[in-house]
């Protein structure tokens, strides 16, 4: 007798299980967002929930609303507007724990997986990385599951269901996400956007990232230079190493113990040449950070972005901290001299006033009467020489750090260095200053663009030449601190592959505006018309190669999708040839027949032996919940054999006329 093993689920258990697992997305989508005491609370929730359950104890329902109504009051009276997302985000962990205490019926599943997807809402406000996204897809698959299991919970609850249909059903719910994102892509690009959303009152700001400011003082960079965060990232073709200057700031007074800027005024082109260079354009795309300054390669030109203001000493700025991503244009001349003649000489030769003796004593030792260029020449020798090195540690921090660097501690990073050879060289009557930025960036081949990050923070010097302008010059070691993204082989590579897809998602998806719609559409008519004239961004085009990429990808997959699922599974087919075999003989099987209850109308007794040989191994496989195995289907293709060798048997008697034969 045939025996049937089937596993069998609860559709209650089911729909309890993508539950729980709903209540865990949302705490690992949100930790770190908020005081962990909230998802902490969710777990708890959860762990007492199953624990209730398994002791069927249960909470009076009236209970709990009077503490859910509580904890509603009790977050509105102590609500603060400057974050409300975050107070909304921790009621709701609160409101969710307390939902999973109660005993849940299918009106209380549904509320659990609707604050749930408040939550995630929640998260969209707080940051829409790319991790925003993959949480919000599991969610949505986790959904669609939930709800179909719910339809048949509400039906009975008790429902059992076997593992091959519980996998079914969620090979089936795949088809719901996959269908719905690209029909929300499409949707998302011809959409009209608006310019003034209304939502944004709700966003909690950018984490904005402490590091480069307008104010260095000696010492403080190394922190800086020792923090692999990304601050900016640049597309643009790749060029020579030694060009890699990202001009941000300028720094002209020095009161012994750190630099700050002095106030700048607009650029008039009458009185600054522009700097002679290969002309680079750029796309910048830089994180939040505690500055106004916006970087570009030295010597920037030209920056596209509202409100960006470009200052008399080449730099651009904001009115205000920068405390959003921001995307603009710059375009650049690769040039080491700005031409500009008349400059404020009191501005770029002060000093502070207890400068050391020691360190005017040396300045004068380094002169070169009547020779400017020469003096230069002899501050850079001197500090390129083997008394002098490169340090991130223990860095020379005094009264008086200049000093100690120069004669006592001759180790430091790039502010000392360069330091050093602006008062040395003020000392001397030439005029100088610093200028803050970053040096150096490591270039995405994958997607076209140089990261930059803040360890490559930097400051160099600009000394003015009589009849060339400003001129840089880097007294700092070469070589120093210039990789950009620690890492090797498999490693760096996938660190580049992770950050071209955030790249990408930000530089498509977050940035596009209505003005990019606008660019978008203008590039199409015009290539329609003019088809020699259609042209794309480098980000366009590199998108549009890996969305063709992706798309090839994805039509391969559904092909062998399709073929694999239109060629029937070799038992099937083992099945067909047998059935086949006995067609010849003359026994077809009726579609509303069962296997056996076939067989038993053969005649001949030793086919029908054979055939019902053949049939209960089949079925001992096939309902057993098994796969078929290589051996499994020989063995079933030797028992169908058996079926020909019944039949010249069969032939043989009745050729054969001997008696008793």
């Amino acid at each position: 007798m045939m025996t049937i093993r089937f596993t069998q689920l609860k559709v209650r258990t089911v729909v309890e299980a993508l539950t729980y697992i709903t209540g865990v997305l949302c705490v690992v989508a949100v930790s770190g967002h908020i005081p962990f005491i909230y998802p902490l609370v969710l777990f708890a929730g959860m762990g007492l929930s199953v624990y209730l359950d398994l002791k069927k104890v249960s909470i009076p329902r009236w209970v709990l609303t009077a503490v859910s109504v509580a904890v509603i009051l009790y977050f509105l009276i102590g609500i603060d507007v400057q974050d409300l997302i975050g107070q909304i985000m921790e009621a709701l962990f609160v409101l969710l724990a307390i939902k999973f205490l109660e005993r849940r019926e299918v009106r209380d599943f549904m509320q659990i997986y609707a604050l749930a997807l408040f939550v995630l809402a929640g998260l969209g406000l707080m940051t829409l990385g790319m991790a925003f996204v993959a949480y919000l897809l599991v969610f949505f698959f986790l959904l669609s599951l939930s709800l179909i299991f719910l339809t048949f919970y509400s039906q009975d609850p008790e429902m059992e269901l076997t593992n091959s249909t519980v996998r079914t059903i969620i090979a089936r719910c795949l088809w719901i996400p996959l269908l719905a994102i690209p029909l929300s892509a499409a949707m998302f690009v011809i959409l009209p956007r608006t310019s003034y959303p209304i939502l944004t009152f709700l966003n909690r700001p950018d984490k904005a990232r402490a590091g480069f400011t307008d104010n260095v003082r000696l010492g403080q960079v190394s922190d800086i230079q020792e923090d692999e965060r990304i601050i900016f990232r640049a597309t643009m073709d790749r060029i020579d190493e030694t060009s890699l200057y990202w001009r941000g700031i300028t720094l002209n007074h020095f009161d012994g113990v750190s630099w700050r800027g002095t106030r700048r005024g607009v650029y008039a082109p009458a009185r600054t040449r522009v700097p002679v260079g290969k002309m680079i354009s750029q796309t910048i795309y830089l994180e939040p950070y505690d500055n106004s300054s916006l970087f570009a390669l030295d010597k920037p030109l030209h920056v596209e972005l509202r409100r960006a203001r470009k200052n008399d000493d080449l730099t651009f700025t904001m009115p205000g901290f920068i405390e959003r991503r921001v995307r603009y244009t710059a375009l650049s001349a690769l040039s080491n001299v700005i031409p500009e003649e008349n400059i404020a000489l009191k501005t770029h030769l002060q000093l502070p006033p207890d400068l050391s003796p020691r360190v005017i004593s040396l300045a004068k030792g380094l002169a070169v009467r009547g020779d400017r260029n020469a003096t230069v020449k002899r501050v850079l020798d001197h500090l390129a020489s083997d008394r002098y090195g490169y340090s991130l540690k223990d860095l020379p921090v005094s009264k008086s750090p200049l000093e100690t660097f120069l004669f006592d501690s001759p180790r430091g990073n790039c502010e000392y260095f360069a330091s050093a050879m602006a008062v040395l060289l003020r000392v001397n009557d030439i005029p100088s200053r610093l200028v803050g930025g970053y040096h150096g960036g490591y270039y995405n081949e994958m997607g076209g663009y140089y990261l930059v990050p803040q360890k490559n923070a930097h400051v160099w010097v600009e000394v003015h030449i009589p009849g060339r302008g400003w001129v840089r010059f880097d007294p700092t070691p070469a070589g120093a601190a210039l990789s950009a993204v620690s890492g090797r082989g498999g490693l760096l590579k996938l660190q580049m592959f992770l950050d071209t897809i955030n790249y990408y998602w930000y530089g498509i998806v977050l940035t596009y505006n209505l003005e990019r719609q606008i660019s978008i559409t203008r590039t199409i008519v015009s290539g329609l018309k003019r088809p020699s004239s259609f042209s794309f961004s480098p980000l366009m085009k590199k998108t549009a190669q890996y969305l063709a990429l992706s798309a090839a990808v994805i039509g391969l997959v559904l092909l062998a999708w399709f073929f694999s699922t239109s060629m029937k599974r070799r038992e099937m087919a083992v099945l067909d040839r047998f059935l086949k075999r006995l067609e010849a003989r003359g026994y077809e099987k009726h579609p509303s027949e069962g296997l056996e209850e076939f067989l038993r109308r053969v005649g001949d007794d030793d086919l029908r032996t054979i055939c019902l040989e053949f049939a209960r191994e089949f079925e001992r496989i096939y309902y057993g919940d098994v796969r078929f195995t290589a051996d499994d289907l020989r063995r079933l293709d030797r028992l169908a054999d058996k079926i020909d060798d019944v039949e010249r048997r069969a032939e043989n008697r009745m050729a054969d006329p001997t008696p008793g034969r």
